[in-house]
């Protein structure tokens, strides 16, 4: 398994609005604008010591450590809170997104890959937060050579909380028929992801099985359909 795992992550806009990700530390981290903060942000309406996160055995808290600074969590002011998957936090004008991300997501994805006229279509079902497409590394190995070694990267954190991003490939993927860059799109169910040769249905597959404990590597190879043949 190539892809981070963490148990929660802080996805942020950066100076362009785009979303970055952070993996939440297992101690308590500071953020603000001063450099000794864990998480620092240059924006103007960001305290010196703006705030803390806090995980814990029952979850994450998010505490305002600035006097005259506001912290909001879904618009509403707090001086402090218990995180939830999906929760809005503005500190000032600077705007976070808090993501659980254990080994299973709420609800999974499956992928339909398809290649040539003739081969059989391939679907994988991807359980996990985080999974990497790729040749050679990565959750999903895809056996094709316009695939890069490390090509795309899914998000999962439940619906309406799912992401996909190109990671440098040389062949480059797109969304819908639009070119990926390493920017951050949302992915909903019914969209068509290109990588290199490979297209890929994306489509909603329901909550993991109970016995399910944790996604495993898997590796798509393209076999020729011999009704076809």
């Amino acid at each position: 398994m190539s892809s981070q795992h963490a148990d929660a992550f802080l996805l942020y806009e950066d100076a362009d609005g785009d979303l970055q990700r952070t993996e939440v530390p297992t101690s308590p981290v500071t953020i603000g604008s001063r450099e000794l903060c864990g998480l620092v942000f240059e924006h103007a309406t960001v305290g010196p010591i703006h705030a803390a996160v806090e995980p814990g055995p029952h979850g994450c808290r998010l505490r305002r450590l600035s006097r005259v600074r506001p912290v909001r969590v879904n618009d509403a002011p707090v001086a402090a809170a218990m995180l939830e998957n999906g929760d809005r936090i503005a500190l000032g004008e600077q705007k976070l997104l808090y993501v659980d991300a254990p080994d299973l997501a709420p609800e999974m994805v499956r992928l339909t890959l398809t290649r040539n006229e003739g081969e059989l279509p391939v679907e994988v079902m991807i359980p996990g937060t985080v999974t990497v497409l790729g040749r050679m590394e990565g959750d999903v190995l895809v056996d094709d050579d316009s695939v890069s070694s490390r090509h795309l990267e899914i998000e999962n954190f439940g619906p309406g909380l799912r992401w996909v991003r190109d990671l440098g490939s040389t062949n480059g993927s797109a969304l819908n028929g639009e070119p990926l860059d390493g920017r951050r799109r949302e992915l909903k169910d019914g969209d068509v992801l290109t990588l290199g040769l490979v297209k890929i249905a994306v489509t909603d597959d329901g909550p993991p099985a109970e016995n399910m404990t944790g996604a495993v590597q898997r590796t798509v190879i393209f076999m020729s359909d011999s009704a076809l043949a």
